[in-house]
Formats: C-alpha cells, sequence, structure tokens
C-alpha cells in the first residue's frame, strides 16, 4: 500500500519484429499483393490480407493497431521475422519506465504468464487480472520501420514516409480485458495520478459496457483530488471509442492521445504545425469527449489544452523527455541517460510553434517543443506513446502540481 501512481490494465507480450526489407518484399511477391489493393482498414482475415493492411500503414505514414481473425495469424506472420519478447501495453511500460526512474507504481494487469511473472520489475505492485493458470500467450506482433525505406516488389514501388509502427493482435485476454473494481480499488486508497489505459481492442458490446461500468466503481475508490489520465488508442470498433469517453468524462481529468488518434478522432489530417489547426483541432476534441482537458503528444511537440492546462509543466516535459530517450536508448532508460536528453535542445520549428500557440490561447494552453532527434542513428520507435505516458505521471503528484 501507499503508491502514489496507479495504472492499468493493459499488459500483454510483445513480439518486437527486426525490419527485413528482403522478407517484406518476398511476401508480396508470394501472396500476389498489387499496389491497388493497398487500402487503411483495421482487420484482416488472413494472413494475405494482414500483408496488405501492414503495406497500407507503411505506404501512407500512420500506425494504428490491426486485430487479425486469429491469433495464429499473429504468429504465423511474426515467424517470418526475426524478434525479441518484451511486456508490452501503455500501463505496462509506462509502469516499467518509471520503475528504471526509482518511482514505484501498483498495476492491474489483463494476463499472467511466464514472461510477466520474469520481466516486471520488482518494483512494480502487480495485482494480476486473471488466474495464473491463465497462462497463454497471445502475442502483440510490432512492425516497426524507418522513415526512408523503399519498398518495391511486383507493382508496389514506395518509400515510407516517417518512422511508423503497427500492432498486429488477436489477445484473447485483450479482447476481454479485466476490471477488478474492489481488490485492484482497495489498493488505490494513497494514489495522487491513475493512468487509465484504453479499452481499444474490445470488440463485444457486452463485454465493453460491463468493463465500463466496473471502471466507474474503481475509480470509486481513489482521492477525490487525484488526478485520471485516460490514455486513448486506435479503437476496432470506432463509435467505442466515444462511448467510453462519455460514460467516463465525470471522472476523467485528462485525455491522452497521440498524433494519428487525434487526427483520426477529427477524420483528417492536418498540419501539426499550424496553430490554427492544431487549436480547431483541440477544442473538437475537447467538446466532443466531455472531457476537461485534453492531451496530444506529437513527434514535433505535446500540448495541454482546457481546465488542468496550466498545471501540467512539468508532466509534459517529463512525457518528452522520457519519449525522447526511449527513442535515442531503447530499453537502455537509465536516470542518467534521461538526464542527457533532459539537456538537449528543442527543434526550433516546435519552438516556435508553442510560442505562437500560447500567444493565441494563453493560459488555456500549455506546450512544450519536442527534442531535436535529428542526429539519433538508431533510434527506437515501438513504445514511444508509453514511455510518454511514464514520463508525465510524476509530473501530476501532488507536490509537482503546486511547484509548477
Amino acid at each position: 500500500m501507499g503508491e502514489k501512481i496507479a495504472m492499468g490494465f493493459h499488459t500483454c507480450v510483445d513480439y518486437e519484429l527486426a525490419w527485413d526489407t528482403a522478407v517484406v518484399e518476398e511476401q508480396i511477391r508470394a501472396y500476389g499483393i498489387r499496389s491497388g489493393e493497398l487500402e487503411v482498414k483495421t482487420e484482416a482475415d488472413s494472413e494475405r490480407m494482414l500483408w496488405i493492411e501492414c503495406l497500407a500503414h507503411l505506404k501512407a505514414g500512420v500506425g494504428g493497431e490491426i486485430v487479425p481473425a486469429s491469433p495464429e495469424i499473429c504468429e504465423d506472420f511474426a515467424e517470418k521475422f526475426r524478434y525479441r519478447i518484451t511486456l508490452g501495453g501503455t500501463a505496462t511500460r509506462a509502469a516499467i519506465a518509471l520503475d528504471r526512474m526509482g518511482y514505484h507504481s501498483v498495476l492491474q494487469t489483463s494476463c499472467y504468464n511466464q514472461y510477466v511473472e520474469r520481466l516486471m520489475p520488482a518494483g512494480i505492485r502487480v495485482l494480476p487480472g486473471v488466474d495464473r493458470d491463465h497462462c497463454r500467450v497471445y502475442p502483440h506482433v510490432v512492425l516497426q520501420c524507418q522513415a526512408g525505406v523503399r519498398i518495391h516488389a511486383g507493382d508496389i514501388d514506395f518509400t515510407t514516409p516517417r518512422e511508423n509502427r503497427i500492432l498486429i493482435t488477436r489477445d484473447l485476454d485483450s479482447l476481454n480485458i479485466p476490471v477488478l473494481d474492489q481488490a485492484f480499488g482497495e489498493l488505490l486508497t494513497d494514489a495522487e495520478v491513475f493512468l487509465l489505459g484504453c479499452f481499444s481492442e474490445i470488440v463485444d458490446r457486452d463485454v465493453l459496457c460491463d468493463r465500463v461500468e466496473k471502471t466507474k466503481k474503481l475509480l470509486s475508490h481513489l482521492p477525490k483530488d487525484a488526478i485520471v489520465v485516460m490514455e486513448d488508442g486506435c479503437y476496432v470498433k470506432k463509435d467505442f471509442r466515444y462511448y467510453v469517453h462519455r460514460e467516463l468524462a465525470s471522472r476523467t481529468d485528462v485525455l491522452s492521445m497521440n498524433e494519428d488518434e487525434l487526427q483520426e478522432y477529427i477524420g483528417e489530417r492536418i498540419d501539426l504545425l499550424d496553430p490554427d489547426k492544431v487549436r480547431e483541432a483541440l477544442e473538437k476534441v475537447r467538446q466532443k469527449s466531455g472531457i476537461p482537458t485534453i492531451l496530444v503528444h506529437s513527434a514535433v511537440w505535446a500540448v495541454a489544452y482546457g481546465e488542468k492546462a496550466a498545471l501540467m509543466r512539468r508532466a509534459l516535459e517529463g512525457g518528452v523527455t522520457m519519449a525522447a530517450t526511449r527513442f535515442r536508448v531503447g530499453d537502455a532508460l537509465s536516470p542518467e541517460e534521461y538526464a542527457r536528453t533532459q539537456a538537449m535542445e528543442p527543434q526550433a520549428r516546435s519552438a516556435a510553434f508553442c510560442a505562437r500557440l500560447a500567444q493565441e490561447l494563453g493560459n488555456r494552453v500549455l506546450c512544450v517543443p519536442c527534442k531535436d532527434l535529428s542526429g539519433v542513428k538508431n533510434p527506437t520507435v515501438v513504445g514511444l506513446g508509453d514511455a510518454f505516458a511514464g514520463g508525465l505521471l510524476p509530473g501530476l503528484l501532488k507536490q509537482n502540481r503546486e511547484i509548477s
């Protein structure tokens, strides 16, 4: 008991694929995939369709989540590549990042297996969301690719426009994500900040409604002044996203999303360095979601907009620094590497954008520029949003709210 930082519920086993252009081009030829078939969706009923989905995302420079028809499709796809096994899920990666910085937390997981038992740091108090004999592994396959990679096979010929990652999974634990409202609620009495991972993988409305009702009961155990941050996601069932926001808005202080999730929410791609477009997008999300503060983290800036924006400078700076550190050094995150990142200069164009946005919106907005990472030779592009969430949370503890 006594942890100030709490989070739930998503935990998964990630297969982080090592990119191999030759493998990708070989599969394009093997499946006879044509350029005209490339269309961004979020489902796949065969491995061929999964390759089409991935190629469409890579060509568009858009990250996302794809839920194939079976776990076996995910496993067969992964076996085409070399990969390493890590723990994933926003709440879990955030907790691991915090542990490396010396912060303890309490976490309810959505699964429990040999990898959770072996890889979870001792500084995280874990409440398994399932029985310990419920140990089947449903891999979350992470396909990551650098910018400027040419993919050329058959009539397909494009160069990836940006660093990108695509999540591929049919995880039955995540599809039925557990919420232990009473058992976990009893561990939250001292929490000052709660990170609520999204329900983006749930595809059954009855399951979603049940979990949302349990989440309401869970959040009632928090102290009244605890800050709740809901991490958004690219929902498989798009209307589920708005249902979750609407139902949990009364106890959610901050809705946090990345640039892809923002643009999916408003239904258009925008110039992230156009203050007017960004302002309009932030206001649209705030009004539609009913959540008082909207936080968006992108490759160029992190912005808080709304009621609690003025309290969030340390939180945003922490999120930006933690994500940039992961981008630089991957799992070699440490206080020393964090401090090196902290001392880095911001992107000049990002700093100029933040100054203009602050001039237009005053104390309704707080904008922090991202670091200039142009010199990083071998960046990590998976888990950046999770690292941002981890870096964000210490800045929302009471002592840092008061100082901000």
